[in-house]
């Protein structure tokens, strides 16, 4: 409550005579103050930093959803995290479990058509975020390029904060390329560990809003199943027919090594060879690549050869600055790429060369991926008949690959053996 400055005082009234208090008095005034104080600071401990929509403050308008026909079958998860100092373990199974969600999809398809894969993800309830918009920002819009994601990824950091989610909800809505049509599934996930009743947006009506526009969102609560249900996140994911999950974000994944993970890993970093780096963003995306193994390789074994693994995937595709994956999805011709911008040994290509040498490392391309795919076989079957172990606690992948399988399905997508 703001503090008005005392008014002054007019020096022609007479000042009043104060009566003297007694000492019981003091004492008297003195506890209540005390009382006050401790009750003061005692609230926001007690309500865990709760920040619920006054009903004084204007309504945040939600943001309005616009879709554009699909050309061909597509998959669009947007992942909102929550970035508030509590969560780096959620940030850390994003980081690593993002190429199990991957390859555990990776046999998806349409009427028999490979679907596109595209990503997009958010933080929000993070206090270095501007207070304006709600403490959400857009951290990759809808992408197929996967090492961009998982580039941002490893840059999120914690901080503070109010976790605004029903607002996460609505940016996400809003904000993305969301397509529309036959073949088409539209998926959001939001995980956190606060109320969803938080800022200035309703989560009834932002649900309710994805619903309209066919948009599922899931929930990811982090901490113990008891809580999730008095914080509502079960609540939205049923009006929005979505699916609710509660994870420890602090549980270290299980992994069990098979005799196949050496050459998997080999072979993931020489598939790296057959991308040839065009445009302005060739040399980045080069680079990027290295630094996205060399991330996943510092995070632990699984993260390593999982990521490895999704380079034999359909949906591991780089057209913004690959050469071989933009000829071949016809974002460029040939004869329209600059010399100047391709690596120093093929500037002085013809056009009949230049294809040649895309060709070849097409060619070469698929030769280590239908490798790695065969080598991934072999491994899902050594694991399958090692003793089952506890996989331990549900963490973000797990509660994803369930999600999105059902609903996939549901969707009309084919899930068989990849």
């Amino acid at each position: 409550m703001r503090r008005h400055a005392p008014l002054p005082e007019d020096p022609t009234l007479p000042v009043p005579r104060r009566r003297p208090r007694s000492i019981h008095a003091i004492e008297t005034v003195l506890l209540a103050s005390t009382a006050c104080l401790l009750a003061a600071v005692a609230w926001p401990i007690a309500t865990r930093g709760l920040v619920e929509p006054s009903p004084s403050a204007p309504a945040i308008a939600l943001e309005p959803v616009t879709t554009t026909p699909a050309e061909a079958p597509v998959i669009q998860i947007a992942l909102l995290l929550d970035t508030s100092s509590s969560m780096d373990g959620l940030i850390d199974q994003a980081r690593t479990r993002l190429w199990t969600v991957v390859n555990s999809l990776d046999s998806a398809t349409f009427h028999g058509a490979k679907p596109r894969f595209e990503v997009a993800l958010y933080e929000y309830g993070n206090d270095d975020l501007s207070e304006h918009g709600g403490f959400v920002r857009q951290v990759v819009g809808f992408t197929p390029e996967l090492d961009t994601v998982s580039q941002a990824l490893f840059a999120l950091s914690t901080n503070g904060g109010s976790e605004f989610a029903p607002q996460a909800v609505s940016h996400a809505l809003g904000e993305l390329s969301w397509k529309r049509g036959e073949g088409v599934m539209r998926v959001v996930y939001v995980a956190g560990n606060e109320s969803f009743q938080q800022g200035p947006v309703a989560w009834e009506a932002a649900i309710d809003n994805a619903r309209e526009h066919g948009i599922v969102v899931n929930t990811v609560f982090c901490g113990g199943s008891s809580e999730y249900h008095s914080a509502e996140w079960h609540d939205v994911a049923e009006r929005s027919g979505g699916r609710a999950f509660s994870i420890d974000q602090n549980a270290a994944q299980a992994f069990v090594a098979s005799p196949f993970d050496a050459d998997i890993t080999e072979l993931g970093t020489a598939i790296n060879h057959t991308y040839v780096g065009y445009g302005a963003k060739g040399a980045d995306g080069i680079a990027n690549q290295v630094e996205q193994d060399n991330n996943n390789e510092a995070s632990g074994a699984s993260s390593y050869v999982q990521r490895s693994m999704s380079k034999s995937s359909g949906w591991y595709r780089n057209p913004s600055w690959d050469l071989v994956d933009a000829v071949e999805e016809g974002v460029v011709e040939l004869d329209a790429v600059d010399r100047d911008q391709l690596p120093a040994d093929l500037r002085g290509l013809d056009g009949t060369e230049l294809a040649a040498f895309v060709a070849s490392r097409k060619a070469e391309r698929g030769a280590i991926a239908a490798k790695l795919a065969e080598l991934r076989s072999e491994r899902e079957a050594w694991l399958a008949a090692q003793p089952q172990a506890d996989d331990g606690p549900a963490g973000l992948d797990r509660a994803m690959v369930e999600a999105i399988t059902a609903q996939a399905e549901a969707s009309g997508f084919t899930l068989g053996t990849s």
